[in-house]
């Protein structure tokens, strides 16, 4: 008699839908994988086997048929399902322990018991070392690792697994597998895998399923290897399956305790398995990749170092301005082009008697409050648009529309509704980034990877943990790269707008000097803008430095 059911298909059909039309993937599968059972799902590529788990851990909806777990309806991920994706399912953002702590911190556990539970399973898996690590720095091999370790940590009544070993040197795979045995049979964990390897299959699963890849694909009859049964939970199917087994001569491996990878048994379901496998065409595994030693790599080098070759590189361009600023005034001999130590001399007067300190605050302080009041809604406008298919298309026409206008044309209108003070020279700097924040939000958004919202929603946490955890951090490098183009942009157009209806900032102190023919007053300040736009970018590098420290490779 078939045990307690922990998964059950009814008549269920997928099918995606593209450019309008219906692709059919898997049709018709009616099948009861059963609670505290590990069933392996085996086909070739393409024949849906991944769709089949997405279905399962709710991240898919069937176009027709029932699903039910644990004798629920409906596709919602269940407080304790995890799932380990094929390309890993990690967090480029979150280092070793937060990965493989992640399934905990999705249901509410403390700080402390996350701890706790997690980092034996790192030091059991040969971790430890690397738990500040981020997976940028990790070989395919040790990525897996970290995703077998949250799967093990999170204790999951049923634990969904994508080939999760194919990437793995031999001597890994073998070891994981081991461990996901052993946690199987401690915690009762009802396990459904998806793989390429027939051997695979054989070694871990108690029953095997094999799609066909036709289109759409259909599961084959079931195939007991017999492993269940000999742990005293066998069903009607595994005792007729022994029967047979007995019958061609074969003795199991648990009656003399022999290793099962070396027991006639195991042979006979890789057989048996190969032989059922036989009509369908074979795909070559790819070997596992790995560019680096996983227990070797160098730590990236210091902030602190690559700050010095920074500010190096920049003195060097700053030594060859200088050369070329000096032979074209010794060239020239013009007096609108003071030397570079005659106008190096006045700025450093200027410095003293606070004159530039003045006007950089202006210009600084209206560069900031511009940021401060557009870069967050820009940035929300897009992230939103980006996710949203209705929000993208009311937003994007309007920005499309305006963003190519020559926005210093509209300094007129701009000074006639707020004034001549520094509201009109705000809104403008407005005017001109926020097309650039939207765009970059935007696109950004559209490009995050399917499998990081997979990844979070499979945890089951809600919109708000997704946008916390996936959207925002997968989002900030562009950001940051639209907040550089837009600090250039402000720069410019606040030049332009203080020499307007102004009595400080750089700007106007520029085109101040130029009025009175005071060439190295002019060049003065001139040095001063270029000084603060280099800051501006040196800060900007210094946050990306540390908020995308887990893109570092070397």
């Amino acid at each position: 008699m078939a045990g307690a059911s922990m998964v059950r298909l009814d008549k269920l059909s997928f099918s995606y839908s593209l450019k309008g039309k219906s692709l059919p993937v898997l049709s018709d599968l009616s099948v009861d994988f059963e609670k505290g059972s590990i069933t392996a799902i085996v086909g070739k590529s393409g024949s849906g086997k991944t769709s089949l788990l997405r279905l399962i851990a709710g991240l898919s909806s069937p176009s027709s048929g029932l699903l039910s777990i644990g004798g629920e309806t409906g596709g919602r991920i269940r407080e304790k399902t995890t799932v380990i994706f094929q390309d890993y399912g990690l967090l480029p953002w979150a280092n070793v322990q937060a990965n493989a702590e992640l399934g905990l911190r999705a249901r509410g556990v403390s700080v402390g018991e996350r701890w706790s539970r997690v980092n034996p399973i790192l030091a059991e898996l040969g971790l430890q070392p690397f738990v500040r690590l981020y997976p940028a720095r990790l070989s395919g091999g040790m990525r897996q690792r970290v995703a077998v370790s949250r799967a093990l940590a999170s204790d999951s009544d049923l634990l969904l697994l994508d080939e999760p070993f194919s990437s793995l040197d031999a001597l890994t795979r073998e070891f994981l597998q081991e461990s996901l045995l052993e946690t199987q049979r401690r915690h009762g964990t009802t396990v459904i895998l998806v793989t390429h390897s027939i051997e695979e299959a054989a070694y871990l699963a108690d029953t095997v399923y094999i799609l066909d890849g036709k289109n759409p694909s259909t599961l084959s009859a079931r195939f007991d290897t017999g492993r269940r049964a000999a742990r005293g939970s066998g069903s009607e199917a595994s005792t007729s399956t022994r029967a047979a087994r007995g019958a061609a001569g074969f003795k199991s491996p648990y009656e003399d305790k022999a290793s099962y990878r070396e027991s006639n048994e195991y042979f006979f379901n890789v057989a048996a398995l190969r032989q059922l496998f036989a009509s369908l065409p074979h795909r070559e595994e790819a070997p596992g990749l790995t560019t680096t030693d996983e227990n070797s790599g160098t730590m990236p080098r210091s902030r602190a170092a690559g700050l010095i070759t920074k500010i190096a590189r920049i003195l060097l361009a700053g030594a060859v301005v200088a050369a070329l600023w000096t032979l074209l005034s010794l060239v020239m001999k013009k007096p609108f082009l003071p030397s570079p130590i005659e106008a190096g001399s006045r700025f450093g007067q200027k410095l003293a008697d606070g004159t530039l300190f003045v006007h950089v605050w202006a210009s600084l302080r209206r560069i900031f409050i511009a940021l401060a009041l557009t870069g967050p809604p820009a940035w929300a406008l897009g992230l939103l648009a980006g996710r949203v298919k209705a929000a993208d298309t009311l937003a994007s026409p309007l920005v499309y529309l305006l963003h190519p206008l020559p926005k210093v044309a509209f300094l007129p209108i701009l000074m006639l509704f707020f004034g001549l003070g520094d509201a009109s020279k705000v809104a403008l700097m407005g005017l001109v980034i926020f097309g650039q924040l939207f765009v970059g939000a935007r696109d950004s958004a559209k490009a995050i990877p399917s499998s990081l919202i997979d990844t979070v929603r499979s945890l089951g946490l809600g919109k708000a943990g997704i946008l916390h955890l996936a959207i925002l951090p997968a989002t900030l490098p562009s950001l940051l790269s639209s907040l550089r183009i837009s600090l250039g942009t402000a720069i410019a157009v606040l030049f332009l707008s203080e020499t307007f209806a102004s009595m400080d900032g750089l700007g106007w102190y520029i085109m101040d000097s130029w009025s009175r023919v005071d060439y190295p007053d002019m060049y003065a300040a001139i040095i001063a803008l270029s000084l603060v736009g280099l800051a501006l970018y040196l800060a900007l590098d210094a946050v990306e430095a540390i908020a995308l420290r887990w893109r570092d490779t070397d």
